[in-house]
């Protein structure tokens, strides 16, 4: 009796300690998935913030947008290149009047009509063009006058010098344009410049003797001088009071006194034309 009692004991206890087992293996399970359900997902995202993502050898750099001018919006491109250049000189302005003048020179000698309407008018840049880029001239500086100023550019010869009269206006603050231009000849000599309104008389040309006469004296010219009686070319001499020249053609009724005033830089020009009676 006391042998089966110990026995039925003892099974019990291997009873109590196999269904402690089974809790605690259980529990340890539990315990496990809990550690692994709280670990795993934040081990895993953990590393792949750590991680960065695998550049491309060889790919291009995104664009970086940079804010534009002032008053322009957020994020706004602004343009760079030949494009921008031009489009900020055009834009701009020119406080020099020779480099107002130089810079419709140098588009003239390049054929390049945009760029030569940037700092003048249509009507200048159509008088430029219509001009052959050969010979060159040279500059001659910018005189002022008039409200405004004359740069001229010379060719260069003995007499019946021609010159690119380039007419600019404006100011420092609000800039230079080029307004006409004119090709006036210059006669280096007073002689040159009294011949020249003398053979521009006789072909009847008023345009070709504006290039060495007054108005006044080209309207003078025409009224009194006679054609049956053609004036002869004479000599022509100094006033030193106020360094000007009298050149006197003969007629049959005395001579032509033409009055000269210039120079040997600025050029010759009939000023007057008046009949002397002998």
């Amino acid at each position: 009796m006391l042998i089966a009692d110990k026995g039925r004991t003892m099974s019990r206890s291997r009873l109590a300690i196999a269904a402690l087992a089974v809790v605690a293996v259980a529990a340890g399970g539990v315990a496990a998935g809990m550690y692994s359900s709280t670990r795993g997902p934040a081990a895993a995202t953990a590393t792949t913030v750590a991680t960065p993502p695998p550049t491309t050898a060889g790919a291009p750099a995104s664009p970086v947008s940079t804010t534009g001018p002032a008053g322009a919006s957020a994020g706004q491109t602004t343009t760079t290149g030949p494009r921008a250049a031009a489009t900020q000189i055009s834009a701009g302005k020119i406080s020099d009047p020779a480099k107002a003048a130089a810079h419709l020179f140098d588009a003239w000698q390049t054929i390049d009509h945009e760029s030569a309407l940037e700092f003048a008018s249509a009507a200048a840049v159509r008088t430029m063009f219509a001009i052959d880029t050969y010979p060159r001239p040279r500059f001659s500086g910018c005189e002022p006058g008039g409200g405004g100023f004359d740069c001229r550019y010379r060719y260069a010869n003995a007499n019946g010098i021609l010159l690119l009269d380039l007419r600019v206006t404006g100011g420092a603050s609000a800039g230079y344009r080029v307004v006409s231009v004119t090709t006036p000849l210059r006669f280096s000599d007073p002689a040159s410049s009294a011949k020249h309104l003398l053979d521009s008389w006789r072909a009847g040309d008023r345009a070709a003797a504006l290039g060495a006469a007054s108005p006044d004296a080209v309207d003078t010219m025409w009224r009194v001088a006679d054609r049956a009686h053609p004036p002869k070319p004479g000599k022509c001499v100094l006033d030193a009071a106020d360094h000007s020249y009298d050149c006197f053609d003969a007629i049959p009724s005395g001579s032509l006194a033409m009055r000269l005033t210039g120079g040997a830089s600025a050029g010759w020009v009939v000023a007057s034309v008046a009949p002397v009676v002998d």
